[in-house]
């Protein structure tokens, strides 16, 4: 009986020990650190700009000319180009009207090309409502289409006030809206402005294919090659900026992954590719709203990091390039090391390439004289070529092509090498000078 009682109260120390230390285990509190899940990364892999700067400094014409009736000249000088967006965005606009559909496309041109027009060429067109904060308009309604070409008429003689033109002929629609300004502005700026004129080249109309005519150099000019060290930038700032999460963000070889967005990286070209797999691109976006997305985007994590300047746009692809400029003339490379290309979904980049370096200014250094054949030659030597055809060329520049440095011990180093370029179904391509030779 005693040995019965004595188990019963051994059973019975035991199962409140059990129920103890049960209810210990389930109500048990870890003294973790609490994890900070919001962390964020202010990272800049170069200087910022400011906001209200970004259309200026990234929204650049490429081509400026002057057209006094029978005889054209221009320049490609940036410096000069800035001088006169410069007086241009002094100005305050008004009476903005729209005569898209009161004139045809020829009578356009012939306004724009008449007697005393001074013509600033974009490479693509701009919105209204973006480049509303390089120019001030008075009216508060600005048009939601764009332009691809500013024209100042100086011609002022018995008028109350000057006139400005913005107009498009290149794209699908033609667009051509009328404003005036005070009258001693255009006064003013014209006497600044034909002092520069005569150091202008001249330039020559001529007729690229049944649809388009356009402006060429009428004489060849020598150019600069030029050799830069490239300093690469820190792809662990580039995570940081471009993944929601870089802490758990993966490395294998050259890809970054975290899903869904991995990045990859050319080391041999340094170059980057960013994707989101998540984000649905199936939606068009007006074009003011995906320029304005695209400039604060790469802004935000300081990747304005060269001379870059808005170059083309589609809205059908959402996508957006901006091109390294070089003395003002455009960049090429066949590897996209002179390019920051962005395609975006709602509301979220879908897509970044670009190159992870930047130009070593104190290392510039001209290692020789190019001379380049007049555009007429150009001309000339593509319709030789009958496998060019040359009724689908769009236009043609001069441009630099970026190169590495063949020398093995100075792969850091890169060559821009001037040459002609030509726009073929979207691409552009460089005319080999060995072709132009005898022209």
């Amino acid at each position: 009986m005693k040995y019965e009682k004595i188990k019963s109260i051994i059973l019975t120390l035991l199962v409140c020990i059990s129920i103890f230390l049960t209810f210990n285990l389930w109500t048990y509190q870890p003294g973790y650190d609490t994890i900070n899940s919001s962390e964020t990364f202010d990272v800049s892999v170069g200087e910022k700009i400011d906001e209200p700067d970004l259309s200026k400094v990234l929204i650049k014409p490429y081509q400026l000319f002057y057209h006094s009736g029978t005889k054209t000249v221009g320049t490609l000088d940036g410096e000069e180009m800035d001088t006169v967006i410069k007086g241009l965005s002094s100005w305050t606009l008004f009476d903005l009207k729209d005569y898209s559909n009161q004139y045809s496309k020829d009578e356009i041109k012939s306004m724009i090309h008449g007697e005393k027009k001074v013509e600033i060429v974009f490479p693509d067109n701009v919105p209204f409502s973006i480049y509303n904060r390089v120019i001030h308009f008075e009216e508060k309604n600005i048009p939601t289409t764009s332009f691809d070409r500013i024209v100042i008429d100086l011609n002022t003689v018995n008028s109350d006030a000057g006139t400005i033109y913005f107009a498009s002929l290149d794209s699908g629609k033609k667009y051509f809206y009328e404003c005036r300004v005070n009258v001693e502005s255009i006064q003013e700026f014209e006497k600044t402005f034909l002092k520069q004129v005569a150091s202008y080249d001249e330039y020559i109309e001529q007729p690229l294919n049944s649809k388009k005519n356009i402006f060429l150099p009428r004489s060849p000019k020598e150019y600069k090659s030029y050799r830069f060290y490239a300093d690469r930038l820190s792809l662990d700032d580039f995570k940081k900026a471009l993944f929601s999460d870089p802490n758990n963000v993966e490395v294998d070889k050259n890809t970054f992954i975290n899903v869904p967005s991995f990045m990859k990286t050319d080391e041999e070209y340094s170059t980057l590719s960013y994707i989101n797999l998540s984000v649905d691109s199936d939606s068009s976006i007006p074009s003011a709203s995906l320029l304005q997305k695209s400039m604060e985007f790469v802004n935000d994590h300081g990747g304005w990091t060269d001379d870059y300047h808005f170059f083309s746009s589609s809205s059908v692809e959402n996508k957006i390039v901006y091109r390294l400029f070089m003395e003002n003339h455009p960049v090429f490379n066949e590897n996209q090391m002179a390019e920051v290309i962005q395609e975006w979904g709602n509301n979220s980049i879908s897509k970044y390439e670009r190159p992870y370096f930047t130009l070593d200014m104190v290392s510039k250094n001209a290692i020789r004289d190019v001379r380049l054949p007049s555009g007429a030659s150009v001309l000339y030597a593509l319709k030789k070529e009958g496998s060019k055809k040359l009724e689908d060329v769009e236009d043609i520049v001069v441009g630099y092509k970026m190169i590495r440095d063949t020398n093995e011990s100075n792969k850091k180093f890169l060559i821009f090498e001037p040459s002609w370029y030509y726009k073929l179904s979207g691409n552009w391509i460089r005319v080999p000078l060995e072709e132009l030779e005898g022209f």
